[in-house]
């Protein structure tokens, strides 16, 4: 039994809005008829699924602890720009041992853009480059999400870690360090697909530290809101023991 990651889905006031930024930031398709409170960007390198972004009541109120590192096709500068001329707004620039810069998108959720390739980054591929999720124990989250996911570890540091499926063609996931707590929903989760239905890996990853949030059915689909070992939001979907097939949503 596995999870595999399926989408990543955003908490939007406007979901149109932030999906069509987000269209134009990674080079994903926007579906030809969103919904006033549901849009859905593919990925045409079939690297992810896509991204959802839906509707929520709640407003925007602290710093993400979900957020995106992007990959520039050159240099770290011109990605900047040309996130600017999308919407985007620069927040400040970090630099350490490498640089990057975070930005906010058309409703402020954070995300960084990466030193490109001739800035001599170790990691080449331009777009979608790492998912990163703040925590108090970034090890011990990355160890729940290895086991959850079949993922491995790639690389770790004095302050986070960072793990890769099996292929490793697919984004990074980077646990970090930060002093902050969680205090409110995360405003970008990750949807994973069983490989065989949605409650035996519910049952799996709750022996793994998980525990269940809630259980959705919205027009004959459902899913399982979970939370991780430090109460990140996730979703198990239906797999194909539930009727669930690769043409189907």
């Amino acid at each position: 039994m596995a999870l595999h990651p399926d989408t990543l889905s955003f908490d939007c006031a406007d979901p149109i809005r932030v999906a069509t930024f987000w269209a134009a930031a990674l080079g994903f398709a926007l579906e030809s008829d969103p919904e006033p409170d549901l849009a859905f960007v593919s990925d045409p390198s079939a690297r992810t699924r896509g991204l959802y972004f839906q509707t929520v009541p709640e407003a925007k109120v602290v710093k993400n602890r979900v957020h995106l590192d992007l990959r520039p096709r050159e240099t770290m500068a011109e990605e900047v720009a040309r996130m600017l001329t999308l919407g985007a707004h620069e927040i400040r620039v970090v630099r350490e041992r490498s640089s990057w810069t975070v930005m906010g998108d058309v409703e402020a959720n954070e995300f960084c853009v990466l030193e490109g390739p001739s800035e001599g980054a170790k990691r080449d591929r331009p777009g979608l480059d790492s998912i990163v999720v703040d925590c108090a124990d970034p090890f011990g989250v990355a160890a729940f999400w290895i086991d959850a996911l079949g993922h491995r570890e790639h690389e770790r540091g004095g302050s986070g870690i960072e793990i890769v499926g099996a292929g490793a063609s697919g984004p990074m996931l980077s646990f970090v360090s930060v002093p902050e707590p969680k205090t409110v929903k995360n405003r970008i989760h990750l949807d994973a697909r069983p490989d065989t239905s949605m409650a035996q890996e519910v049952a799996r990853v709750e022996s793994l530290g998980a525990t269940e949030r809630g259980f959705i059915e919205v027009e004959g689909s459902f899913w399982m809101q979970m939370r991780d070992v430090e109460g990140n939001e996730f979703c198990v979907l239906r797999g194909p023991d539930d009727g669930w097939t690769p043409e189907t949503l």
